[in-house]
C-alpha cells in the first residue's frame, strides 16, 4: 500500500468509510511519505507481507478477513524483472493464484481486483529476460483471475496503461520532467537530460485508475477491463505541456540525440538528449480502448494529459517553495 496506487487507493476507500488494511515488505522500514502526503497514514493498518513468502500471504489474509483485495503489489520494473526472472514470475505471477485461492477459500462471496498490465499488448517476441519474466508472471495471474471467476468468484483483472501522480518518483520521466522544469526555472539550471522525446504512451492519473478499480469491485458483476486514457502522447508532450504551464517558451532545433530546446527569451538549453536514455522509437504504440469502463462502469478521469501535466508541476512549485 505504500506505492502511489495503494495510497490514492487507501485514499479513496477511507472517503467511502471503508476500512483499509493494506500490506507493505515491512512498516517499520518501508517509505510511507506517500500515506502521509494523502494524510492517510494514521487510518490505515499496515502488515508485513512479501509476495514471495506465501505463508505471510496466507496469514495476512486470514487474519484480517477482508471483504475486498486489491493487488496492486509486484515488480513493476523491467530492470528488476531482469535481475531475478524466477522471483519476479513467483511475485507477478503464482503469488496471485495463491492469493486467490486462500481468499475465496475463506470468503466465497468476495472480490478480488487484479492489476494486470498493458505490456502484454505487445508483441511476444522479446528475448529480454525481465520482459519475459515480467510479462509471464502477468498473463499467469490473469488466468488465475479468470479461472476464479469460471469458478463462480467475484474476480477481476484491470488491465493498467501509464498512470502517474506527484507521488511518482524522480525515476519516472513523469515526475523527472516535473521537478525538472521547476528547478530549471527557479535555480536557472541545468539543462533536463532525456532520451527519445518520441516514445509515444497512454498517460493517465493514477488516482483516476484506482477509481476505476474500485468501481469494477463495486460493478454487479464481474469483468476485466483496460483503464488508460485512450490518448497517446510523446514524451517531448510533457515538456511542451509543463514549460507551458511555467511560462517558458521553448524552441526545438536539431533532430535525434543532436536535438535540443531551448528559451526563446534566454537562449539557455532546456532539454538535451542523453545518449544514456536514448533508444530508438518503439514501432508499436501503447494507447488503451477504456470505452468498456465507460460504458459499462460509468468511469470518467478526473485529469486529461494536459490536466495531469499541471497537477504535477503544481506539486513540485509546492514542495521546491
Amino acid at each position: 500500500m505504500t506505492g502511489q496506487d495503494g495510497a490514492y487507493l487507501a485514499k479513496r476507500l477511507q472517503q467511502k468509510g471503508i476500512s483499509v488494511t493494506g500490506t507493505c515488505r515491512d512498516p517499520t522500514t518501508s517509505d510511507l511519505w506517500r500515506l502521509r502526503e494523502l494524510d492517510v497514514l494514521d487510518a490505515a493498518t499496515l502488515y508485513r507481507c512479501d509476495l514471495a513468502n506465501f505463508g505471510q500471504i496466507e496469514t495476512v489474509l486470514k487474519s484480517t478477513k477482508p471483504d475486498w483485495v486489491f493487488n496492486f503489489a509486484g515488480v513493476t520494473s523491467l530492470g528488476e524483472a531482469a535481475e531475478n526472472p524466477e522471483l519476479t514470475y513467483r511475485v507477478n505471477g503464482v503469488a496471485v493464484e495463491h492469493m486467490l485461492d486462500v481468499f475465496f477459500a475463506q470468503n466465497p462471496e468476495g472480490r478480488f481486483f487484479q492489476a494486470s498490465s498493458a505490456q502484454l499488448l505487445l508483441s511476444d517476441d522479446s528475448d529480454d529476460p525481465g520482459v519475459l519474466a515480467y510479462s509471464d508472471g502477468k498473463r499467469s495471474a490473469d488466468q488465475s483471475v479468470l479461472s476464479a471467476r469460471r469458478a463462480g468468484h467475484f474476480a477481476v483483472s484491470g488491465m493498467l496503461f501509464n498512470h502517474e501522480s506527484p507521488l511518482r518518483t524522480e525515476r519516472f520521466v513523469s515526475r523527472k520532467i516535473a521537478a525538472g522544469l521547476v528547478q530549471w526555472r527557479d535555480r536557472g539550471g541545468p539543462a533536463l537530460r532525456l532520451g527519445a522525446l518520441d516514445q509515444v504512451r497512454d498517460w493517465s492519473f493514477a488516482g483516476d485508475i484506482v477509481s476505476g478499480a474500485f468501481l469494477s469491485l463495486a460493478h454487479c458483476e464481474p469483468d476485466d477491463y483496460q483503464f488508460a486514457s485512450g490518448a497517446a502522447h510523446k514524451v517531448r508532450d510533457w515538456v511542451d505541456v509543463g514549460c507551458e504551464a511555467l511560462g517558458i517558451e521553448l524552441v526545438w532545433s536539431g533532430t535525434g540525440l543532436d536535438e535540443i530546446a531551448t528559451c526563446r527569451s534566454t537562449g539557455k538549453a532546456v532539454v538535451e538528449i542523453d545518449p544514456m536514455f536514448y533508444r530508438p522509437e518503439e514501432s508499436e504504440r501503447l494507447v488503451g480502448d477504456p470505452s468498456k469502463a465507460a460504458n459499462v462502469l460509468r468511469w470518467r478521469p478526473e485529469y486529461d494529459f494536459e490536466g495531469l501535466v499541471s497537477l504535477m508541476i503544481k506539486a513540485e512549485l509546492k514542495r521546491s517553495a
